[in-house]
């Protein structure tokens, strides 16, 4: 054998290895949907933070999920054609829901290396007040961002107080706000400032006569106009979305009829079309493609300095 002919072999060889992810690891938070690109003759390992309590694919003739005991914190995704779509929720202990899109790369040129091997799953600043949360130790309101009396010395102080809780138990104590939507009805609470930031109090409840499960709060900007005759109909135009800082809910497993109330914590845009407005998405865990919108109002209570010495 000739040295060309042995490197024609080993060139040939090569080229028929697959080629290295180009993204071999994403990371995604929970309550956010994101899409998780697979290619066949691959296995996707999902990390979560949490050990898992269930895994429910959409359409398990696309894709294997499998999880093991021994393997608490780990979900493995295969697919089973050469091009396919569906969704998987992974549920945690802690009550973390993680909704995905799983997306099968056609398996052509570019897109055949565009995949993930390793999906991390995180915590986003977020968190839900369990059910069973004592009442005697949820803290008093404090203002956001306010500096801490115990800073002495220049020694550092401890953290302070979390004030998101009492408001959400100011929110369960009030009587429920006008409420839009049909198997969910949201209605929003006071608006208040505080510098830059928009803290958007709001209650839902289940009107089906099923226990839903909701995924964590979203806010968009989103722009619509008007139709028809004498304008009478309206449709959503653009969509952009806000990323939430911080949410609290009540509860996130609600019974029929059952009630709960939670705050969402977002940057406020600067600037916006007199045809865009504020809206403040809610979504059941099994119908992530039906949501409720609701309309916040621009027009805001500015959190005092004094308001809370």
């Amino acid at each position: 054998m000739s040295f060309a002919t042995l490197l024609l072999l080993i060139g040939t060889t090569v080229a028929q290895e697959p080629s290295a992810p180009r993204r071999a690891t994403r990371v995604v938070f929970d309550g956010h949907i994101a899409t998780v690109h697979l290619a066949q003759h691959f296995t996707t390992t999902i990390r979560l933070p949490d050990p898992v309590s269930s895994v429910i694919v959409g359409d398990p003739g696309l894709f294997l999920a499998e999880h093991s005991p021994n393997e608490p914190l780990l979900v493995f995704v295969k697919p089973l054609s050469a091009a396919g779509e569906t969704n998987i929720l992974i549920s945690t202990n802690n009550g973390r829901q993680f909704p995905l899109l799983l997306k099968t790369s056609t398996g052509s040129g570019k897109s055949n290396s565009e995949f993930d091997l390793l999906v991390v799953c995180r915590v986003a600043g977020t968190s839900f007040i369990e059910e069973s949360y004592p009442t005697s130790l949820i803290a008093e309101t404090l203002a956001l961002g306010a500096p801490s009396s115990n800073q002495e010395n220049g020694k550092l102080a401890p953290p302070a107080s979390d004030p998101l809780p009492a408001l959400v138990e100011r929110q369960r104590n009030g009587s429920l706000p006008k409420l839009l939507g049909d198997r969910l009805k949201v209605g929003i609470g006071p608006v208040e400032q505080r510098d830059s930031q928009l803290i958007v109090l709001f209650s839902v409840v289940n009107s089906t006569a099923e226990v839903v499960e909701l995924i964590a709060p979203q806010v968009q900007m989103a722009g619509h106009v008007k139709s028809g005759i004498l304008g009478k109909n309206s449709r959503w135009t653009t969509v952009d979305q806000i990323p939430v800082l911080e949410f609290r809910l009540d509860k996130r497993r609600l019974t029929p009829g059952a009630r709960t109330d939670g705050v969402v914590v977002f940057e406020r845009p600067g600037l916006k079309q007199s045809n865009e407005s504020l809206v403040l998405q809610i979504a059941e865990a099994a119908r992530v493609d039906q949501p409720v919108l609701v309309p916040i109002g621009f027009s805001v209570n500015a959190i005092a300095e004094d308001k809370h010495d």
